[in-house]
Protein backbone atom coordinates (compact mmCIF):
# COMPACT_ATOMS: atom_id res chain seq x y z
CA UNK A 1 0.00 0.00 0.00
CA UNK A 2 1.45 3.12 -0.99
CA UNK A 3 2.53 5.50 2.27
CA UNK A 4 0.20 8.55 2.47
CA UNK A 5 0.45 9.39 6.43
CA UNK A 6 3.46 12.05 6.27
CA UNK A 7 5.19 13.55 9.40
CA UNK A 8 2.64 16.35 8.88
CA UNK A 9 0.04 14.14 9.86
CA UNK A 10 1.83 13.56 12.91
CA UNK A 11 2.75 17.22 13.86
CA UNK A 12 -0.56 18.24 13.32
CA UNK A 13 -1.51 15.93 16.38
CA UNK A 14 1.72 17.31 18.36
CA UNK A 15 0.60 20.76 17.64
CA UNK A 16 -2.65 19.98 19.41
CA UNK A 17 -1.43 18.53 22.47
CA UNK A 18 0.55 21.78 22.35
CA UNK A 19 -1.97 23.67 22.33
CA UNK A 20 -4.30 22.31 25.06
CA UNK A 21 -1.36 22.27 27.68
CA UNK A 22 -0.48 25.84 26.76
CA UNK A 23 -4.36 27.12 26.56
CA UNK A 24 -5.75 24.80 29.35
CA UNK A 25 -3.43 22.96 30.83
CA UNK A 26 -4.15 20.02 33.28
CA UNK A 27 -7.64 18.56 33.31
CA UNK A 28 -9.00 16.57 36.29
CA UNK A 29 -11.81 14.20 35.44
CA UNK A 30 -14.98 15.78 35.75
CA UNK A 31 -13.65 19.37 36.25
CA UNK A 32 -14.40 22.70 34.00
CA UNK A 33 -10.38 22.18 32.63
CA UNK A 34 -11.71 18.67 31.37
CA UNK A 35 -14.71 20.28 29.43
CA UNK A 36 -12.58 23.13 28.21
CA UNK A 37 -10.07 20.24 26.88
CA UNK A 38 -12.43 18.78 25.33
CA UNK A 39 -13.77 21.82 23.38
CA UNK A 40 -10.82 22.05 22.00
CA UNK A 41 -10.71 19.05 20.25
CA UNK A 42 -14.29 19.88 19.36
CA UNK A 43 -13.34 22.31 17.37
CA UNK A 44 -10.94 20.38 15.85
CA UNK A 45 -13.04 17.88 14.65
CA UNK A 46 -15.32 20.37 13.70
CA UNK A 47 -12.93 21.56 11.13
CA UNK A 48 -13.27 18.49 9.43
CA UNK A 49 -16.44 17.09 10.06
CA UNK A 50 -19.75 19.00 9.69
CA UNK A 51 -20.99 20.52 12.63
CA UNK A 52 -24.07 18.10 12.84
CA UNK A 53 -21.26 15.38 12.81
CA UNK A 54 -19.91 16.15 15.75
CA UNK A 55 -21.98 15.67 19.15
CA UNK A 56 -21.16 15.81 23.05
CA UNK A 57 -23.11 13.33 25.06
CA UNK A 58 -23.03 14.04 29.14
CA UNK A 59 -23.23 11.38 32.26
CA UNK A 60 -22.68 12.13 35.42
CA UNK A 61 -20.16 10.26 37.78
CA UNK A 62 -18.22 10.16 41.21
CA UNK A 63 -15.28 11.33 40.35
CA UNK A 64 -13.47 11.26 44.06
CA UNK A 65 -14.78 7.38 44.50
CA UNK A 66 -12.50 5.19 42.80
CA UNK A 67 -9.36 7.35 43.51
CA UNK A 68 -10.58 8.30 47.46
CA UNK A 69 -8.08 7.00 49.89
CA UNK A 70 -11.09 7.45 52.71
CA UNK A 71 -12.70 3.88 52.37
CA UNK A 72 -9.39 2.23 52.45
CA UNK A 73 -7.42 4.03 55.23
CA UNK A 74 -10.96 3.74 57.63
CA UNK A 75 -11.09 0.44 57.12
CA UNK A 76 -7.79 -0.33 57.55
CA UNK A 77 -7.04 1.76 60.32
CA UNK A 78 -10.47 -0.02 62.10
CA UNK A 79 -9.15 -3.49 61.56
CA UNK A 80 -5.86 -2.57 63.38
CA UNK A 81 -7.55 -0.51 66.27
CA UNK A 82 -9.91 -3.40 66.63
CA UNK A 83 -7.20 -6.27 66.49
CA UNK A 84 -4.97 -4.55 68.85
CA UNK A 85 -8.36 -3.41 71.08
CA UNK A 86 -9.01 -7.25 71.23
CA UNK A 87 -6.34 -8.50 73.92
CA UNK A 88 -7.76 -5.87 76.62
CA UNK A 89 -11.11 -6.46 76.65
CA UNK A 90 -13.54 -9.31 78.62
CA UNK A 91 -16.33 -10.89 78.38
CA UNK A 92 -18.54 -10.98 74.95
CA UNK A 93 -16.19 -7.60 74.15
CA UNK A 94 -12.91 -9.64 72.67
CA UNK A 95 -15.26 -11.55 70.08
CA UNK A 96 -17.46 -8.45 68.64
CA UNK A 97 -13.79 -6.48 68.33
CA UNK A 98 -12.24 -9.45 67.11
CA UNK A 99 -15.08 -10.79 64.64
CA UNK A 100 -15.65 -6.50 63.41
CA UNK A 101 -11.56 -6.49 62.65
CA UNK A 102 -11.41 -9.77 60.41
CA UNK A 103 -15.13 -8.01 58.60
CA UNK A 104 -12.84 -5.20 58.14
CA UNK A 105 -9.91 -6.94 57.08
CA UNK A 106 -12.15 -8.23 54.40
CA UNK A 107 -13.53 -5.20 53.41
CA UNK A 108 -10.75 -3.23 52.57
CA UNK A 109 -8.95 -5.59 49.99
CA UNK A 110 -12.48 -6.25 48.98
CA UNK A 111 -13.50 -2.21 48.05
CA UNK A 112 -10.11 -1.91 46.28
CA UNK A 113 -10.71 -4.76 43.88
CA UNK A 114 -13.68 -4.02 43.48
CA UNK A 115 -13.12 -0.44 42.75
CA UNK A 116 -10.01 0.11 41.49
CA UNK A 117 -8.83 -3.65 40.18
CA UNK A 118 -12.40 -4.05 38.14
CA UNK A 119 -13.88 -0.30 37.79
CA UNK A 120 -17.16 -1.69 39.47
CA UNK A 121 -18.96 1.74 41.02
CA UNK A 122 -19.52 0.44 44.82
CA UNK A 123 -18.35 3.37 47.29
CA UNK A 124 -19.50 5.80 44.60
CA UNK A 125 -22.69 6.85 45.84
CA UNK A 126 -21.67 7.97 49.12
CA UNK A 127 -19.74 10.87 46.86
CA UNK A 128 -20.48 13.82 45.28
CA UNK A 129 -21.78 13.56 41.54
CA UNK A 130 -20.46 15.29 38.73
CA UNK A 131 -20.87 15.82 35.33
CA UNK A 132 -18.44 14.99 32.40
CA UNK A 133 -18.93 14.50 28.79
CA UNK A 134 -17.86 12.18 25.88
CA UNK A 135 -17.25 13.56 22.31
CA UNK A 136 -17.73 11.81 19.19
CA UNK A 137 -17.39 12.78 15.90
CA UNK A 138 -18.64 10.40 13.16
CA UNK A 139 -17.46 10.01 9.21
CA UNK A 140 -18.61 7.67 6.06
CA UNK A 141 -17.56 7.63 2.92
CA UNK A 142 -19.49 10.60 0.63
CA UNK A 143 -22.73 8.40 -0.56
CA UNK A 144 -23.28 5.85 1.88
CA UNK A 145 -26.44 5.30 2.72
CA UNK A 146 -26.56 1.78 4.13
CA UNK A 147 -24.10 1.51 7.22
CA UNK A 148 -22.71 -2.59 8.09
CA UNK A 149 -19.99 -1.95 10.34
CA UNK A 150 -18.80 0.51 12.86
CA UNK A 151 -15.00 1.41 13.60
CA UNK A 152 -13.66 3.63 16.65
CA UNK A 153 -11.15 5.21 17.13
CA UNK A 154 -10.58 6.61 20.39
CA UNK A 155 -8.95 8.09 23.35
CA UNK A 156 -9.75 10.18 26.53
CA UNK A 157 -8.90 13.52 27.49
CA UNK A 158 -9.10 14.09 31.17
CA UNK A 159 -5.96 14.11 33.10
CA UNK A 160 -4.79 11.97 36.50
CA UNK A 161 -4.23 13.37 39.49
CA UNK A 162 0.02 13.51 40.57
CA UNK A 163 1.10 9.86 41.47
CA UNK A 164 2.66 10.66 45.18
CA UNK A 165 5.07 7.96 45.64
CA UNK A 166 6.52 7.99 41.55
CA UNK A 167 6.88 11.79 42.00
CA UNK A 168 9.22 11.46 45.10
CA UNK A 169 10.33 7.63 44.86
CA UNK A 170 11.05 6.82 41.22
CA UNK A 171 11.38 2.91 41.46
CA UNK A 172 10.77 2.75 45.10
CA UNK A 173 6.88 3.33 43.89
CA UNK A 174 6.48 -0.71 43.07
CA UNK A 175 8.39 -1.62 46.38
CA UNK A 176 5.74 0.54 48.23
CA UNK A 177 2.67 -0.77 46.33
CA UNK A 178 4.03 -3.98 47.11
CA UNK A 179 4.23 -2.96 50.57
CA UNK A 180 0.37 -1.73 50.54
CA UNK A 181 -0.49 -5.51 49.65
CA UNK A 182 1.48 -7.50 51.88
CA UNK A 183 0.05 -5.30 54.74
CA UNK A 184 -3.54 -5.90 53.27
CA UNK A 185 -2.39 -10.01 53.43
CA UNK A 186 -0.72 -9.50 56.73
CA UNK A 187 -3.92 -7.88 58.38
CA UNK A 188 -6.11 -10.01 56.98
CA UNK A 189 -4.23 -13.15 58.16
CA UNK A 190 -3.49 -11.54 61.91
CA UNK A 191 -7.42 -11.59 62.47
CA UNK A 192 -8.02 -14.40 61.50
CA UNK A 193 -5.71 -16.06 63.43
CA UNK A 194 -6.52 -13.84 67.06
CA UNK A 195 -9.94 -14.87 66.10
CA UNK A 196 -9.19 -18.93 65.52
CA UNK A 197 -7.44 -18.53 69.31
CA UNK A 198 -11.05 -17.11 70.77
CA UNK A 199 -12.73 -20.10 68.67
CA UNK A 200 -10.63 -22.39 70.48
CA UNK A 201 -10.31 -20.53 73.64
CA UNK A 202 -6.51 -20.61 73.36
CA UNK A 203 -4.59 -17.49 74.92
CA UNK A 204 -1.23 -17.82 73.69
CA UNK A 205 -3.11 -17.85 69.75
CA UNK A 206 -4.60 -15.04 70.64
CA UNK A 207 -1.81 -12.83 71.25
CA UNK A 208 0.50 -14.41 68.47
CA UNK A 209 -2.72 -12.91 66.37
CA UNK A 210 -2.45 -9.24 67.72
CA UNK A 211 -0.25 -6.70 65.88
CA UNK A 212 2.85 -5.68 67.50
CA UNK A 213 5.17 -3.04 66.89
CA UNK A 214 7.11 -5.15 64.32
CA UNK A 215 4.09 -5.92 61.88
CA UNK A 216 2.59 -2.19 62.95
CA UNK A 217 6.45 -0.46 62.03
CA UNK A 218 6.40 -2.82 58.92
CA UNK A 219 4.04 -3.40 56.48
CA UNK A 220 1.28 -2.33 58.28
CA UNK A 221 1.79 1.33 58.67
CA UNK A 222 3.55 2.32 55.71
CA UNK A 223 0.75 0.06 54.01
CA UNK A 224 -1.68 3.29 55.72
CA UNK A 225 0.60 6.20 54.45
CA UNK A 226 0.89 4.48 50.76
CA UNK A 227 -2.86 4.68 50.47
CA UNK A 228 -3.99 7.86 52.61
CA UNK A 229 -1.10 9.89 50.46
CA UNK A 230 -0.99 8.11 47.31
CA UNK A 231 -2.59 11.11 45.22
CA UNK A 232 -2.00 14.52 44.85
CA UNK A 233 -2.72 17.92 43.13
CA UNK A 234 -6.96 17.46 43.47
CA UNK A 235 -7.59 21.02 43.00
CA UNK A 236 -8.96 22.92 40.01
CA UNK A 237 -7.71 20.69 36.99
CA UNK A 238 -5.12 19.09 38.84
CA UNK A 239 -0.80 19.01 38.17
CA UNK A 240 -0.77 16.86 35.41
CA UNK A 241 -1.07 18.49 31.55
CA UNK A 242 -1.21 14.68 30.50
CA UNK A 243 0.63 15.05 27.24
CA UNK A 244 1.53 11.34 27.01
CA UNK A 245 -1.59 10.45 28.76
CA UNK A 246 -3.94 10.61 27.13
CA UNK A 247 -3.85 13.85 24.71
CA UNK A 248 -1.45 12.23 22.48
CA UNK A 249 -4.16 9.46 21.99
CA UNK A 250 -6.87 12.07 21.16
CA UNK A 251 -4.66 14.46 19.00
CA UNK A 252 -3.91 11.12 16.92
CA UNK A 253 -7.68 10.10 17.01
CA UNK A 254 -8.37 13.92 15.58
CA UNK A 255 -5.70 13.50 13.12
CA UNK A 256 -7.02 10.85 11.44
CA UNK A 257 -10.31 12.06 11.08
CA UNK A 258 -8.30 15.18 9.52
CA UNK A 259 -6.90 12.52 7.11
CA UNK A 260 -9.71 10.34 6.42
CA UNK A 261 -11.98 13.29 5.93
CA UNK A 262 -9.96 14.26 3.33
CA UNK A 263 -9.28 11.20 1.71
CA UNK A 264 -12.62 9.09 1.90
CA UNK A 265 -11.34 6.31 -0.66
CA UNK A 266 -9.61 4.70 2.23
CA UNK A 267 -12.78 4.36 4.57
CA UNK A 268 -14.16 0.58 3.77
CA UNK A 269 -17.40 0.23 2.11
CA UNK A 270 -20.64 0.34 4.23
CA UNK A 271 -18.57 1.07 7.47
CA UNK A 272 -19.19 4.72 9.89
CA UNK A 273 -16.05 5.40 11.62
CA UNK A 274 -16.34 7.12 15.09
CA UNK A 275 -13.77 9.39 16.48
CA UNK A 276 -14.12 9.57 20.01
CA UNK A 277 -12.52 11.18 22.94
CA UNK A 278 -13.70 10.17 26.26
CA UNK A 279 -13.99 11.88 29.78
CA UNK A 280 -13.09 10.50 33.48
CA UNK A 281 -10.93 7.40 32.09
CA UNK A 282 -8.61 8.21 34.85
CA UNK A 283 -11.53 7.26 37.86
CA UNK A 284 -12.65 3.81 36.50
CA UNK A 285 -13.36 4.36 32.82
CA UNK A 286 -16.52 6.19 33.75
CA UNK A 287 -16.27 7.69 30.12
CA UNK A 288 -16.30 4.75 28.11
CA UNK A 289 -18.80 2.85 30.34
CA UNK A 290 -21.72 4.89 30.29
CA UNK A 291 -20.91 5.14 26.61
CA UNK A 292 -21.06 1.33 26.06
CA UNK A 293 -24.00 1.35 28.35
CA UNK A 294 -25.96 3.92 26.17
CA UNK A 295 -25.00 2.20 22.95
CA UNK A 296 -25.23 -1.68 23.34
CA UNK A 297 -27.98 -2.11 21.54
CA UNK A 298 -26.54 -0.32 18.35
CA UNK A 299 -23.00 -1.55 18.65
CA UNK A 300 -23.33 -4.85 18.49
CA UNK A 301 -25.58 -4.44 15.42
CA UNK A 302 -22.97 -3.03 13.47
CA UNK A 303 -20.49 -5.23 14.70
CA UNK A 304 -18.32 -2.95 16.62
CA UNK A 305 -14.45 -2.40 15.90
CA UNK A 306 -13.05 -0.49 18.86
CA UNK A 307 -9.14 0.49 18.49
CA UNK A 308 -8.39 2.97 21.52
CA UNK A 309 -4.93 4.84 21.94
CA UNK A 310 -3.49 5.18 25.66
CA UNK A 311 0.15 6.65 26.20
CA UNK A 312 1.44 7.27 22.91
CA UNK A 313 5.48 7.77 23.66
CA UNK A 314 7.54 4.90 22.00
CA UNK A 315 7.81 3.89 18.44
CA UNK A 316 7.17 0.24 19.43
CA UNK A 317 3.72 -0.07 19.89
CA UNK A 318 2.67 -2.72 22.26
CA UNK A 319 -0.89 -4.46 21.37
CA UNK A 320 -2.57 -5.49 24.65
CA UNK A 321 -4.44 -8.80 24.31
CA UNK A 322 -6.06 -7.97 27.67
CA UNK A 323 -7.71 -5.26 29.63
CA UNK A 324 -9.02 -3.69 32.99
CA UNK A 325 -5.75 -4.71 35.07
CA UNK A 326 -5.62 -7.97 33.19
CA UNK A 327 -9.40 -9.54 34.45
CA UNK A 328 -10.65 -8.60 30.57
CA UNK A 329 -9.93 -10.73 27.81
CA UNK A 330 -9.57 -8.82 24.22
CA UNK A 331 -10.90 -10.07 21.19
CA UNK A 332 -8.54 -12.36 19.71
CA UNK A 333 -10.15 -11.32 16.08
CA UNK A 334 -9.33 -8.33 16.87
CA UNK A 335 -5.81 -8.30 18.18
CA UNK A 336 -4.43 -10.52 14.87
CA UNK A 337 -6.04 -7.95 12.82
CA UNK A 338 -3.95 -5.51 14.79
CA UNK A 339 -0.54 -7.22 14.71
CA UNK A 340 -1.73 -8.04 10.64
CA UNK A 341 -1.80 -4.23 10.00
CA UNK A 342 1.09 -4.18 12.17
CA UNK A 343 3.65 -6.44 10.06
CA UNK A 344 2.31 -4.85 6.79
CA UNK A 345 3.36 -1.34 7.38
CA UNK A 346 6.69 -2.74 9.25
CA UNK A 347 6.29 -0.92 12.04
CA UNK A 348 7.85 -2.28 15.34
CA UNK A 349 4.82 -3.90 18.18
CA UNK A 350 4.87 -6.67 20.41
CA UNK A 351 1.62 -8.48 22.20
CA UNK A 352 1.06 -8.49 25.31
CA UNK A 353 -1.50 -9.15 28.24
CA UNK A 354 -2.69 -5.80 30.62
CA UNK A 355 -1.22 -6.28 34.08
CA UNK A 356 -1.83 -4.24 37.51
CA UNK A 357 -1.78 -0.66 36.92
CA UNK A 358 -3.55 -1.22 33.02
CA UNK A 359 -6.78 0.00 32.36
CA UNK A 360 -8.06 1.90 29.63
CA UNK A 361 -10.73 2.87 27.36
CA UNK A 362 -11.59 -0.77 25.31
CA UNK A 363 -12.07 -2.46 28.81
CA UNK A 364 -15.79 -1.70 28.86
CA UNK A 365 -16.09 -2.98 25.66
CA UNK A 366 -14.47 -5.82 25.46
CA UNK A 367 -16.49 -6.75 28.96
CA UNK A 368 -19.19 -6.09 27.02
CA UNK A 369 -18.06 -9.16 24.61
CA UNK A 370 -17.26 -6.32 22.02
CA UNK A 371 -14.35 -6.34 19.72
CA UNK A 372 -11.48 -4.24 21.04
CA UNK A 373 -8.13 -4.02 21.81
CA UNK A 374 -5.41 -0.71 22.93
CA UNK A 375 -2.18 0.37 21.26
CA UNK A 376 0.13 1.26 24.22
CA UNK A 377 3.40 2.97 22.65
CA UNK A 378 5.24 3.26 25.82
CA UNK A 379 8.64 1.73 27.86
CA UNK A 380 7.96 -0.07 30.78
CA UNK A 381 8.86 1.09 33.14
CA UNK A 382 11.47 3.50 32.08
CA UNK A 383 8.96 5.58 30.61
CA UNK A 384 6.14 5.14 33.13
CA UNK A 385 8.34 6.33 35.81
CA UNK A 386 9.70 9.00 34.42
CA UNK A 387 5.98 10.69 33.23
CA UNK A 388 3.20 8.48 34.53
CA UNK A 389 0.70 10.82 36.29
CA UNK A 390 4.02 13.58 36.47
CA UNK A 391 3.56 16.94 36.79
CA UNK A 392 6.16 16.81 33.98
CA UNK A 393 3.93 14.68 31.37
CA UNK A 394 4.60 17.77 28.77
CA UNK A 395 4.34 18.13 25.29
CA UNK A 396 8.34 18.34 25.21
CA UNK A 397 8.06 14.67 25.81
CA UNK A 398 6.39 13.49 23.00
CA UNK A 399 8.45 13.05 19.98
CA UNK A 400 6.99 12.48 16.27
CA UNK A 401 7.97 8.72 15.53
CA UNK A 402 5.63 7.21 17.99
CA UNK A 403 2.52 9.36 16.70
CA UNK A 404 3.61 8.96 12.95
CA UNK A 405 3.95 4.71 13.82
CA UNK A 406 0.28 5.22 15.56
CA UNK A 407 -1.40 7.00 12.55
CA UNK A 408 0.56 4.70 10.02
CA UNK A 409 -0.76 1.32 11.78
CA UNK A 410 -4.03 2.92 11.98
CA UNK A 411 -4.82 4.14 8.65
CA UNK A 412 -3.47 0.36 7.74
CA UNK A 413 -5.96 -1.43 10.00
CA UNK A 414 -8.69 0.91 8.63
CA UNK A 415 -8.18 0.84 5.03
CA UNK A 416 -8.83 -3.25 5.68
CA UNK A 417 -11.80 -2.72 7.45
CA UNK A 418 -10.16 -4.37 10.80
CA UNK A 419 -9.90 -7.44 8.76
CA UNK A 420 -6.70 -9.80 8.76
CA UNK A 421 -6.35 -10.28 5.73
Amino acid sequence: MQEVITTDDAQYALDIVKKICTEVGPGLPASPQERERAEILKKELEKHLDAENVTVEEFTLAPEACLSPIPSVLLMALAVLLNISTVHLTGVWPWVTSIAALLFSILAPLVFIMEFILGYEVVDPLFRIKKSINLIGTLHKPGTKNVKRLIILCGHHDSAPENTWLRFLGYGFFFLSATYFIGLITMLVMNIIQLTGLIIDNADIIHFGTLGWVLLIYPIVPSIIFIAFHTRGMKNGGNVPGAMDNLSACAITVAMCRFLAKNPAFIPDGTEIRFITFGSEEVGLRGSQRYVKRHLDELKRLDVCVLNYEMVVHPEITILTSEINGTVKNSPEMVKSVVTAAQRTGIPYRVQPAFLGIASDAGPFSRAGLKATTLNPIKFPQQLVAFYHQKWDTPEILTIEPLLNVLKLTLEWVTNGGENS
